[in-house]
């Protein structure tokens, strides 16, 4: 089996003045931050702008619908939307928090000042902002329920675009078209790639991927520290090398 099932995604190059990667580590592991990256580049800044905005959720949307086959008008289009736009909205409120949280000075701030419209027009989601807000999100999260409402959305929505709620699960056909559509895996490899993430997210067939199940593997895809766990086949682009070699212990950063 091929070392590399799914597209090979380098973060070796990512480098930002504005982000403190020191700083990330004492709460982050690297392959955490590779895996939020990855989430913020590739599935959500869909205009390639590096930051996170109102057009970037309208094309993820559309991206999605395509993927999961409704028609504009349909009911779960409809419902797609809703819950992509608040999850944008709360995104905002969260990152929105955070820098207020940061800001010096606020308490010395007159009665008057307090009261003045706020300034901040704060639309749009950097990398940095990002990082340290799902950061924050992790300390003391074991699972899905620890997480605000919002978060706990993006399963459900991936699920619903996979065919589960049509199903009661997720079928293995319809991960092999949502890694065809979405992490661009053709031919043999995609066959491998779907065998392996089916059979690992469902014990070999003794699960049925269900939401009940596919919330565990999303919170396994947000919390796992390490390259080994079922959550990476959420969206079969990570570095699958483990498959064909042994176990390796490896401690904590």
């Amino acid at each position: 089996m091929s070392a590399s099932l799914g597209p090979k995604l380098s973060f070796s190059t990512i480098r930002s003045s504005d982000i403190d990667y020191v700083a990330l580590k004492k709460k982050l592991t690297t392959f955490q931050l590779e895996k939020l990256t990855f989430f913020f580049q590739k599935f959500f800044d869909c205009t390639k702008t590096g930051v996170l905005e109102k057009r970037d959720f309208v094309e993820l949307n559309e991206r999605l619908r395509k993927i999961a086959g409704w028609e504009k008008d349909s009911e779960d289009y409809h419902r797609l939307v809703d819950n992509s736009s608040v999850f944008l909205e709360c995104l905002l409120d969260q990152v929105r928090a955070e820098h207020s949280q940061f800001c010096e000075g606020l308490e010395l701030r007159s009665w008057e000042e307090a009261l003045k419209p706020n300034k901040l027009q704060m639309d749009t989601v950097d990398l940095n902002g990002w990082l340290n807000m799902w950061a924050k999100l992790f300390d003391g999260a074991a699972g899905m329920d620890d997480f605000p409402i919002w978060v706990q959305l993006l399963p459900t929505i991936l699920f619903a675009v996979q065919g589960g709620n049509k199903h009661g699960c997720i079928t293995k056909e319809n991960l092999k078209v949502f890694y065809q559509n979405f992490a661009k895996v053709q031919n043999d490899d995609l066959d491998k790639l779907t065998e392996a993430g089916y059979n690992t997210m469902t014990s070999n067939g003794e699960y049925q991927l269900d939401l009940k199940n596919y919330k565990l593997l999303f919170a396994n895809f947000l919390l796992g520290r390490t390259i080994y766990g079922p959550g990476k086949f959420v969206f079969g682009c990570f570095d699958n090398s483990d498959l064909q070699k042994p176990y390796q212990i490896i401690y904590e950063e």
